[in-house]
């Protein structure tokens, strides 16, 4: 194993009391970086040298350089800055709950927001809610709030908000440039099966300024969509955009099955492609998501639909082939 680099070093000799004691702080600082994350808070309460090394940027520093650590999910049981999400360690099975997010009085119900992760930290951006100021009261309204949360000092914190509200929307991170990428979206809540606004505006955040700028619009109204990056290109798939009546009455979605791609270093233009899957086909799932690692670990997809969490774990070598044949 190498040894700690110059920063890290620093960072544990600067703990005045020893982790372990009978070890000198750099061993200590190494095995305290092995027990799994979900154990951190409860072990932050052992004593104060503990709850300053578990608080402290040389934990992240240590875990990224020198530990193969289990990738985790973030669940949001319900609105969560009301209720308490949770960490869930898919490896170790275990769980954490962390803090809600910062309460506005004035709003409840969120839902349809959008999470990703950059580095040490997790964004809850946008999302629908219901404001006791607006009128009338049972309508939803979509939400430009944007929160981060800060594993190393267990703590959110207010962003500044996106340009224009929305919930259900494709949202994607480039953890590289620094950038988070959103596109569509409206106002539906999840207490109404249809209704809602659309919209067709893209925006892209920039972590290090905290600033969010407007980028060309989809080529038509779509929510409800998923999104993500390939190599250079933002993907925005499915979602709904016009919807129809049934006898007159009942409102349906007219569901997408196709995709647009930006080219975010080409100047930023949308090109159109075809069909993604065939009629009938599924149209919705539930949230997805894929968690990449390393050995055995090497790739995991779960899926939580309502209250179950289903994994995908086999086929490593068939999905891996899958993608490469997206690339070429």
């Amino acid at each position: 194993m190498a040894p700690l680099s110059s920063s890290e070093d620093v960072g544990v000799q600067n703990l005045a009391i020893n982790l372990i004691p009978g070890l000198p702080n750099d061993l200590g600082a190494l095995i305290l970086a092995f027990v799994p994350y979900a154990h951190h808070a409860r072990l932050k309460s052992t004593c104060k040298s503990w709850k300053r090394f578990f608080s402290s940027k040389t934990l992240i520093s240590l875990r990224q350089n020198y530990v193969v650590a289990p990738q985790v999910l973030c669940i949001f049981p319900q609105d969560p800055s009301i209720f308490s999400p949770y960490i869930f360690d898919p490896k170790n099975l275990s769980w954490c709950a962390l803090p809600p997010m910062p309460c506005n009085p004035h709003v409840y119900g969120l839902s349809n927001f959008i999470s990703v992760s950059v580095g040490p930290h997790f964004y809850v951006l946008g999302g629908s809610l219901f404001d006791t100021r607006s009128f009338p009261l049972d309508r939803p309204s979509p939400s430009s709030s944007v929160f981060r949360f800060d594993f190393s000092t267990f703590s959110w914190e207010i962003l500044s908000p996106m340009i224009t509200p929305r919930g259900s929307f494709a949202c994607a991170a480039v953890p590289e440039w620094g950038k988070i990428v959103v596109a569509g979206g409206g106002s539906r809540h999840t207490m109404f099966g249809a209704a809602g606004s659309r919209m067709s505006s893209v925006e892209m955040y920039d972590i290090g300024k905290d600033e969010w700028m407007a980028l060309d619009g989809l080529p038509r109204f779509r929510a409800g969509c998923v999104g993500f990056f390939l190599d250079k290109e933002f993907w925005v798939m499915g979602g709904y955009g016009e919807s129809r009546t049934v006898s007159g009455v009942f409102p349906v979605d007219e569901y997408y099955r196709d995709a647009v791609v930006m080219e975010l270093r080409n100047g930023g233009k949308w090109k159109e492609l075809g069909d993604m899957w065939e009629e009938g086909e599924r149209r919705r799932l539930g949230k997805i998501v894929v968690v990449e690692g390393q050995g055995e670990d090497a790739l995991g997809i779960f899926m939580l639909d309502r209250n179950e969490i289903f994994s995908f774990m086999d086929e490593v070598v068939a999905m891996e082939a899958f993608i490469r044949g997206l690339r070429s």
